[in-house]
């Protein structure tokens, strides 16, 4: 029933203690550094090692019948930053033969300071380490468990026939050294060699067990050797060792996709392995793991199965694949050691006062799968009747599930039934939907690796969008009895019904609904109402007590609720007599803690009669300096017109007359006058005509050239053009007998006569041009000079 995980705050020493654990490698060459003693975990600070990361154990053991071992241990492992000259590995008791660091011989020394849970074997290799190495220990003695905080045993422990290995939190420094921290974990590989006598029966000859998959027994004439392997990521305190005259089975187990191997064994003079405990047991593999999966996701192990074997222990533990159990196995306890392999081994705690995080999960999803097989209560039912039955004066709510600091408060009551009370009452507080997205979202990202407390509520605040932060203080941090939040469905309804549409007059009641479906009364929640969408064209009427308007937010305040009831409050609104056709709505929310929406928005259509309505009317001659006039005949008596004029689609800046002078630059293109009417209570209606292309304009004043002067040798002539419109341009030219004067003298408005000129005709022709117009040619009276 150990199981993994939570976060908390590091004290500065433990800071700097973990920096040669996470600090990356410098770019530059650096120094060789010593290893830090220690992770800083907050209940086993002196568990675990700083500087490098293992990435796969091998570890070999032969074991003898009088208890003693000689085994080899094989780590690879990385360092996490600087160059090591010296680092440590975890290892309690026993006595070690040889160490080598890359295949040279290191030196190293033993620190064994039971008080302070201090066994290091530290290693100085003959070069310092840098990027990938590997440590090979050899070691031997009879290996002793570790006696916990609590007063409870793990690691190796002697059996009548053998001797089983389970671990957590500390004891898998008893019998193979290692970096012993849930945080860093490895693939594993376990060489088990045990005696063995080819004339007895195999129920006389030992079996050994451990995780993962079983690739192999290879059989001497006095020994058996029993290969496994875990592929997936390990913390070591999961890992397994049994020795034993077991009964063996196996199968393929199947899943809600494919199967499983399984492997499980049993000491046959377990209680439970006489009666029919452990077949009935195997049997309940399937349906729990794929009860678990329809939660949870794929079943995160390489293989199934339990151990069932007589120790003095006093408790199973959730060893990876493989849980293990002492002399019977319990329905509950075997889905919660089950669940485990999710919360607890597929995803371990970075530190061990983050244990909550596996055993409320393991605890919550047995209460889970016991309701959905076997007819059990509800997870509601199960914690809220054990919150509301646990006084506040209890001392069980004296240690919170988290970030507490007594290691002898591991595996205690707030980690179990208080983490799966405060796993239902986050539940309560964000809705189911979000509840399973926390822990299915938690699951993803940590999978194969760690995480803290911190990581988690951050998740859960990210997923339900609420701020949890007084939620997670009351449940997991003080020591006291926290409060059961409510819950409750908001919901918003309304009459008529929504499919029908509405026009101005037309009153709309909508209700807001509370309806308390949790544990506890309901009351002073606050839901807001966006009426946005209603007040622009709707007219609220009287607001009862409760409901308050603040520009275009409407917030109600839940009154006092019981279980089981329901709280409304009622509001109404006119579509008002300017209300345009279109949607008309409003929508309900909350942020309160355990306020999720059933049906929160009221949607309407607002639909008004159109107008009678004809083609608009172009008056005029669409030609450059005419004016244009537009007509609307036809329409509703009272209609109102805006008027825009349009060049080919094109809406004219400040054209929104009924009349249009028509400009130089409409010259060949289409004028459109787009007219819209609107009337109180009718749907505005725009309706467009359009002219042909504008033609060239006729200018309007068009006067004749005159010569002014006596026509004679000697005076000068001149020519006056006349008045003509705005705009124009008028180009002159001299004609002397019949011929066109070139130059500067044929253009300018003056002319000197010649004596070469008397006798013969003069005049003058004008061409007056406007852009938009036709040019007009004229020609003045002819004079003869003398």
């Amino acid at each position: 029933m150990r199981t993994p995980r939570l976060a908390l705050a590091t004290s500065t020493a433990g800071a700097v203690a973990l920096a040669g654990l996470l600090v990356p490698s410098s770019p530059a060459a650096a120094a060789p550094v010593v290893g830090a003693q220690t992770v800083g975990d907050t209940l086993f600070p002196n568990v675990g090692n700083g500087g490098y990361d293992v990435t796969d154990y091998d570890v070999t053991i032969d074991w003898a019948a009088s208890g003693s071992i000689d085994a080899t241990t094989t780590i690879a492992a990385t360092t996490t930053g600087d160059p090591l000259s010296e680092f440590s590995l975890d290892l309690e008791g026993l006595t070690v033969d040889a160490v080598t660091v890359d295949g040279a011989e290191a030196t190293f020394t033993r620190v064994q300071d039971e008080a302070s849970t201090t066994f290091k074997l530290v290693v100085t290799p003959a070069a310092p380490v840098d990027g990938a190495f590997t440590v090979v220990v050899d070691y031997s003695g009879t290996p002793d468990s570790h006696t916990d905080p609590d007063g409870s045993s793990e690691g190796w422990v002697a059996t009548p026939d053998g001797a089983v290995a389970v671990n957590e939190p500390v004891g898998a420094m008893t019998w193979f050294p290692g970096n012993h921290t849930p945080r860093d974990k490895a693939t594993f590989s376990a060489e088990l060699t045990v005696p063995y006598n080819p004339i007895l029966p195999a129920t006389l000859n030992r079996s050994a067990v451990s995780n993962g998959v079983l690739d192999g027994i290879a059989t001497t004439a006095s020994t058996r050797t029993f290969t496994w392997t875990q592929a997936n990521q390990q913390a070591t305190y999961l890992a397994l060792v049994g020795i034993g005259f077991y009964s063996t089975a196996t199968s393929d187990v199947a899943l809600t996709t494919g199967t499983t191997p399984e492997w499980s064994y049993a000491d046959p003079t377990a209680a439970g392995a006489l009666t029919t405990n452990f077949t009935t047991s195997r049997g309940l593999l399937s349906e729990m793991l794929q009860s678990i999966e329809g939660y949870y996701g794929p079943y995160p192990g390489v293989s199934t199965g339990f151990l069932l074997d007589v120790s003095s222990l006093g408790y199973a533990l959730e060893t990876q694949d493989r849980p293990y159990f002492e002399t019977t196995i319990n329905r509950g306890t075997l889905i919660h050691e089950l669940a485990h392999q999710w919360f607890g081994n597929a995803v371990s705690p970075t530190d061990w006062s983050d244990i909550w995080l596996n055993e409320g999960p393991a605890e919550f999803i047995t209460t889970q799968v016991e309701h959905d097989l076997y007819d059990g209560d509800t997870t509601e039912d199960t914690y809220f009747a054990a919150w509301s039955s646990t006084s506040e004066s209890s001392s069980n709510w004296d240690t919170p599930p988290a970030g507490f600091d007594d290691p002898a408060d591991l595996f205690g009551w707030q980690v179990y039934t208080r983490g799966a009370m405060a796993l239902e009452a986050l539940r309560s507080a964000i809705g189911t939907e979000a509840f399973i997205d926390t822990m299915n979202t938690w699951y993803a990202r940590h999978q194969g690796a760690d995480g803290s407390t911190a990581e988690f509520t951050a998740i859960a605040e990210e997923v339900s969008g609420k701020d949890l932060d007084a939620f997670f203080t009351d449940w997991l941090y003080e020591g006291d009895k926290p409060a059961w939040p409510a819950s409750w469905t908001l919901g918003l309804s309304s009459t008529p019904d929504p499919a029908t549409p509405l026009t101005i007059g037309d009153e709309v009641s909508f209700t807001l609904s509370a309806a308390n479906v949790g544990k506890v009364a309901l009351g002073g929640q606050q839901v807001s109402v966006d009426v946005s969408g209603l007040v622009d064209d709707a007219d609220l009427g009287a607001l009862p007590a409760g409901l308050v308007l603040d520009g275009t937010t409407l917030t109600w305040t839940v009154p006092e609720t019981p279980t089981a009831a329901t709280s409304t409050a009622t509001f109404t609104a006119t579509v008002s007599d300017d209300a345009a056709s279109g949607p008309l709505g409003a929508v309900a929310s909350t942020d309160e803690l355990g306020g999720v929406c059933g049906e929160c928005a009221a949607a309407y259509t607002v639909e008004l009669p159109e107008l009678i309505s004809a083609d608009p009317m172009i008056r005029g001659r669409a030609q450059v300096g005419r004016t244009v006039r537009v007509g609307a005949p036809g329409w509703t008596d009272g209609t109102t017109f805006a008027v825009q004029w349009l060049r080919d689609g094109r809406a004219l800046r400040g054209a929104t007359a009924a009349t249009y002078q028509v400009k130089a630059g409409d010259l060949g293109h289409r004028l459109t006058a787009r007219v819209t009417g609107t009337l109180a209570g009718y749907e505005p209606v725009t309706r467009s005509a359009t002219t042909r292309k504008v033609a060239r304009g006729e200018q309007r004043r068009q006067p004749l050239p005159r010569i002014k002067g006596k026509p004679r040798v000697g005076p000068v002539l001149r020519v006056a053009v006349g008045r003509h419109d705005a705009g124009t341009t008028v180009r002159t030219r001299w004609y002397v007998g019949g011929k066109a004067l070139q130059g500067k003298a044929g253009k300018a408005r003056r002319l000197k006569v010649r004596k070469s000129y008397r006798g013969k005709q003069v005049w003058v022709t004008s061409v007056s041009t406007q852009r938009g117009y036709f040019a007009v040619r004229a020609r003045s009276s002819k004079v003869r000079i003398r």
